[in-house]
């Protein structure tokens, strides 16, 4: 349990690195990811649609259109002096990065969106409720 709390906590510094408007506490970070994730607003998101959101996502950042990301391209466009949001994609890059290659495939990506739904759903019903990943957050294991 403590692995996965670890891995949570980690995962969610690295997620809530989506561009914020100002200082952001973990939970409203972590809502407003929350939020983009649950776009047909049910109250809860599962993988599928944590893959949706994120595989449209992927292939807008290749650059190159190789099907593999690199640092590089992960943290394109975020300006050089929002070094904290940087570092969280580089700590999100480097969870995703299962192998430590220093490129992340999609099937890899998609695998890291899977780890990060089985640790953010609490109960395991395969539906992560705004409160589980909040809570994930705010306790820490959304890392």
């Amino acid at each position: 349990m403590q692995a996965r709390q670890l891995f949570f906590a980690g995962l969610m510094t690295a997620l809530s690195a989506i561009p914020a408007l100002a200082q952001e506490t973990d939970a409203q970070s972590a809502e407003r990811y929350f939020d983009r994730l649950d776009q047909k607003k049910q109250g809860f998101f599962v993988l599928a649609d944590m893959q949706r959101v994120e595989g449209k996502a992927f292939k807008r950042i290749d650059i190159n259109k190789d099907g593999e990301l690199t640092l590089s391209e992960f943290t394109d466009g975020i300006p050089s002096d929002r070094q904290e949001i940087i570092d969280r994609f580089t700590r999100r890059f480097e969870l995703a990065d299962a192998d430590d290659s220093g490129e992340v495939p999609l099937q890899e990506y998609m695998d890291f969106c899977a780890r990060v739904v089985a640790a953010a759903d609490a109960n395991q019903d395969g539906m992560v409720t705004k409160e589980e990943f909040i809570a994930a957050s705010s306790s820490g294991s959304a890392e």
